[in-house]
């Protein structure tokens, strides 16, 4: 796929024919507008025209931006595309930012020119002034990659740089086509802990954020507000006003986490439709307010194929093994998420460590879409604190889990009573009708004082009260973390009749990436300098894992150890089956010399 420069998509800045312009000097004239259609249809000649004609002291060696082989034709409609806000998302090696930024000298060309004859650099004439501003967080990741990747593009010394090695940057190239002179400019700079202020000042025609999804939302917002600042309106008196909106913003990523914002703003169409309009509303009202003239907003988004589907990108420049060898060694590494987020390209969870029931848990065979019994009673278990968790499921005969709902407010700290409301409210929106037969709770969530003055009625009381229904401590295991990881293992291991002891609905979206990635092991030193493996607290998916080991704990023995542990076959001395953790202990019954408020069971 050759790509033929100027005659395949038109930017919104680009005045197509003297009639399209419009001010209050009347009709500009032809050698006043921005290149148009019948312009490079009547060039007739290379595609590199564009660039055929560089001036001054540069390489021989020019980047082929205007009839380069395109990666596939995702990529290439990404390089056509002059939406306010363009996302590509494709697999490492899918060529990806070299298209990017290839189509950055094409937004250059595609420029208006400004309407004044005007000197720069000792060239005198109606100048097309384009300026990139590249983000990221750290001067380490841009010298690292995002710098190394720009000159693989556009060698240095094709252009003018100023600035050292660790800091910012300006990089300034100047060059001729058969329009007339066009300045390219890119500035680099990292916006570090305050984006706001780091942003401030700053005008760019476009705007590339590398890596997109590495940097918060927040710079996206910002950003919004630099772009389409460079040149002064002024360069442009006597265009129609939708031919003075000349910016945009790129971002160029792999498959994100399942919850990085890149993922809900461009993936879901639905969220993507309903910014696009909220954002033109606001633009709406401004527009209203002050008179001006707007261009609505466009966010496209372009996915290439990940290795392995039909379609994948950039193939043809790649080495056979190229992929192959990756996943292997990915795969030998134990990160088999990175082969599916970086090389087949699909939204995932990434590992924080060793998931505490890697070997049990299969999302085919545990996640399915389900309907609750009407006529069985709901079960529920509950995590008290501040970001307290509930796991709302059911229990059927010979020993079978179903969970269908969870509650948690991972980025909200939130009392008792309110969560309770929350409750409540889930359960009347999903289980309407439906009894609540019991709940459990932590036995911390006994302790009044640990929560604060103003709930000394004890966490388990104050939900269970509002939400209506009684919340036990639960008790069976004293709490000990063995018996709370017996419980959750023994039915993922467990089949009758073809049914897995434990299925979870897709809605439990905390307790599945839980599962899958963040419910990891820890190592922990005991009081006597012992070495043990412990689940890591410090991620907020061990809420959730908590609520459901105290549910699930509800039909265990009193010893905390599961009635069909003893029908499966992996319960080696140390082993017993949850990934190499902590045996269960020996002993059976309630034990007083284990503080029942110390989840590890350190004794007293």
């Amino acid at each position: 796929m050759n790509g033929t420069f100027g005659i395949f998509s038109w930017g919104r800045g680009v005045c197509r024919s003297p009639s399209d312009v419009a001010g209050g000097n009347g009709a500009a004239s032809n050698d006043q507008v921005g290149l148009g259609e019948a312009d490079y249809r009547n060039m007739g000649a290379d595609p590199q025209a564009a660039i055929a004609k560089l001036t001054g002291d540069f390489a021989t060696d020019k980047p082929e931006i205007q009839s380069s082989d395109f990666p596939g034709p995702v990529a290439e409609a990404a390089y056509w595309d002059d939406g306010s806000i363009v996302g590509l998302q494709g697999p490492v090696g899918s060529g990806k930012t070299t298209t990017m930024l290839k189509s950055r000298i094409r937004r250059a060309c595609y420029m208006p020119r400004s309407t004044r004859t005007e000197k720069f650099h000792g060239i005198t004439g109606n100048w097309r002034r384009y300026k990139l501003l590249v983000i990221r967080e750290t001067y380490r990741q841009l010298w690292s990659t995002t710098i190394p990747d720009f000159l693989h593009v556009y060698p240095k010394d094709m252009g003018e740089w100023v600035g050292g090695r660790g800091g910012p940057v300006t990089y300034t190239m100047i060059f001729q086509d058969a329009y007339g002179p066009i300045e390219f400019i890119a500035e680099f700079m990292a916006f570090g802990d305050d984006i706001v202020a780091s942003l401030r000042g700053y005008h760019a025609t476009d705007i590339w954020l590398h890596e997109m999804d590495t940097n918060p939302q927040d710079v996206l917002v910002n950003a919004v507000t630099r772009m389409n600042r460079w040149p002064d309106k002024a360069s442009f008196e006597g265009y129609a006003p939708e031919f003075r909106d000349y910016g945009q913003i790129i971002g160029d990523f792999n498959a994100p986490e399942e919850d990085n914002w890149c993922n809900q703003f461009f993936a879901d169409p639905a969220e993507r439709a309903r910014i696009v309009n909220e954002m033109n509303r606001s633009l709406s009202i401004e527009a209203e307010k002050t008179g001006a003239d707007f261009n609505p907003i466009q966010i496209n988004y372009h996915r290439q194929p990940g290795f392995g589907e039909p379609g994948c990108e950039n193939l043809q420049n790649l080495g056979a093994g190229y992929y192959p060898t990756a996943i292997a060694a990915q795969k030998l590494a134990g990160r088999g998420d990175l082969v599916e987020r970086l090389i087949r390209n699909k939204v995932t969870v990434m590992k924080v460590g060793e998931p505490v029931f890697e070997r049990e848990f299969n999302e085919a065979i545990h996640v399915r879409n389900m309907e609750p019994d009407r006529d069985q009673p709901l079960l529920i278990g509950l995590d008290q604190g501040f970001r307290g968790a509930a796991v709302i499921g059911q229990f059927h005969p010979r020993f079978h889990w179903r969970i269908f709902a969870e509650l948690m407010f991972p980025d909200r700290r939130m009392m008792a009573v309110a969560f309770a409301r929350k409750l409540r409210d889930l359960l009347d929106e999903i289980f309407p009708g439906m009894a609540v037969e019991a709940a459990w709770g932590d036995m911390a969530g006994e302790q009044g004082s640990s929560l604060g003055a103003d709930e000394n009625a004890t966490w388990n009381r104050l939900v269970g009260k509002e939400a209506g229904f009684k919340v036990r401590p639960q008790k069976i295991g004293t709490n000990r973390i063995q018996p709370r990881l017996e419980a959750i293992r023994a039915p993922l291991e467990y089949l009758d009749g073809g049914e897995p002891g434990l299925l979870i609905h897709p809605r439990c979206v905390h307790m599945i990436r839980g599962f899958k990635a963040r419910y990891v092991w820890a190592e922990e030193v005991g009081k006597h300098g012992e070495k043990r493996k412990v689940p890591d607290k410090s991620h907020v998916e061990a809420n959730v894992m908590d609520a459901a080991q105290y549910l699930l704990l509800s039909k265990a023995k009193p010893d905390g150890t599961s009635p069909i542990s003893s029908r499966q076959q992996n319960s080696a001395p140390g082993q017993l089956g949850h990934n190499g953790g902590p045996p269960l202990a020996s002993h059976g019954g309630l034990q007083t010399n284990f503080d029942v408020l110390n989840p590890y069971g350190e004794t007293r």
